[in-house]
């Protein structure tokens, strides 16, 4: 956006808004890079004029709360310029950011030049800005207390799945012994995979609840991965109706097979069910080498991601008309791409669908 189109100097006269934009000078932050540290000094108020920003506050060891985010039309730091005081909170870039700084020294001779009514407004401003963010503080902690008692939950079920998984495990054993048609061979190998897999998601939601993901890499195959994915929800496919493309190119990454298969697990789960049965629906899966990384891609035809939740939509607990839903699917699908050094988004438009997108390290 253009500089004197941002809201901020909408809050002072016309003759010192141009003053603060002549002294505003631009710099741009590649994406995850911290722009400033807590307790660092408070020397710039920054405007965004495009890219998004996290404000996060320090909890305990490496562990940080997100209070908030910044985007276009926002802006961050002006408490600290204010009030003289260290920054409250480290600022860290998601995408590439571009900003504008506001010097405090240039600032706050503008801001005492101004009528008393530029100052008092700009005050309700800043107010407004800090219950909002206190108000995301508040949620952002009730969701970690909510976390913790899912990883207890998670805990206790892992738990007593072992007993029962274990009885149908030599169960299948001795069928597998007793018939040897190759159906049956085939119906076993299924359970047991499936088995596995639903371990392996009472797991990974204790890992998240416990904020690590423990990695098994190896190098995969993708056009082995999607074909397993497409394998284990082939049921699933054929019920609703749906055609799955997959173009994949030969190419091999080192990452967890059975964590990478949960991810797109979670993608497929959710375009199918957001298709609908009886819908013509498509979705295409991509797999390319692209600027030196993996990009696997899952675009789907249906009806779009809503966009009241679109900036929440990895967040634990975001979840909008799904039945039966818990919100943790792409929270964990986040994580285990992040563990894997990679980054996922998405794009989406109403009534032509959505694609996801997740970029993999390669070796150099």
């Amino acid at each position: 956006m253009e500089l004197k189109a941002h809201r901020f100097f909408g809050y002072f006269p016309a003759e010192h808004a141009e003053r603060l934009a002549k002294t505003a000078h631009r710099v741009t932050f590649p994406a995850r890079t911290i722009i400033f540290e807590e307790d660092d000094p408070s020397d710039a108020i920054y405007l965004v004029l495009s890219g998004r920003a996290e404000i996060l506050k320090h909890s305990s060891g490496d562990h940080y709360h997100t209070l908030a985010y910044a985007s276009e039309n926002d802006y961050f730091g002006e408490l600290g310029v204010l009030d003289g005081s260290g920054r409250s909170a480290r600022v860290a870039t998601l995408t590439e950011v571009t900003a504008a700084m506001l010097p405090r020294r240039i600032f706050l001779d503008v801001l005492s030049r101004c009528p008393w009514e530029t100052t008092m407004g700009l005050f309700m401003h800043v107010i407004e800005n800090l219950r909002s963010t206190n108000s995301r503080y508040v949620q952002e902690l009730i969701r970690k207390e909510k976390i913790t008692l899912i990883g207890e939950m998670a805990n206790s079920i892992l738990h007593d799945f072992r007993s029962p998984v274990t009885s149908i495990q030599l169960a299948l054993g001795a069928i597998s012994k007793h018939d040897a048609r190759e159906s049956t061979r085939q119906a076993c190998e299924i359970i047991t995979r499936q088995l596995r897999r639903m371990g392996s998601m009472v797991e990974e939601v204790l890992e998240f609840a416990r904020g690590e993901a423990r990695l098994d890499r190896r190098p995969v195959s993708l056009q082995e991965l999607f074909a397993d994915l497409v394998s284990l929800n082939a049921d699933a496919i054929r019920q609703a109706g749906i055609t799955v493309r997959v173009r994949a190119a030969k190419l091999s990454v080192v990452l967890d097979h059975d964590r990478m298969i949960r991810v797109l697990q979670n993608l497929l789960s959710n375009a199918i069910e957001a298709i609908g049965p009886g819908k013509d629906g498509t979705i295409t899966l991509t797999a390319r080498r692209r600027d030196g990384a993996c990009e696997i891609t899952l675009r789907d035809n249906g009806p779009g991601i809503p966009k009241v939740i679109w900036g929440t939509l990895f967040q634990p607990f975001t979840t909008h008309g799904k039945k039966g839903g818990t919100g943790l699917g792409l929270a964990i699908s986040k994580g285990i791409v992040e563990a894997h050094g990679g980054e996922i988004t998405f794009a989406s438009k109403k009534g032509t669908g959505t694609t996801f997108h997740i970029r993999l390290p390669l070796p150099s």
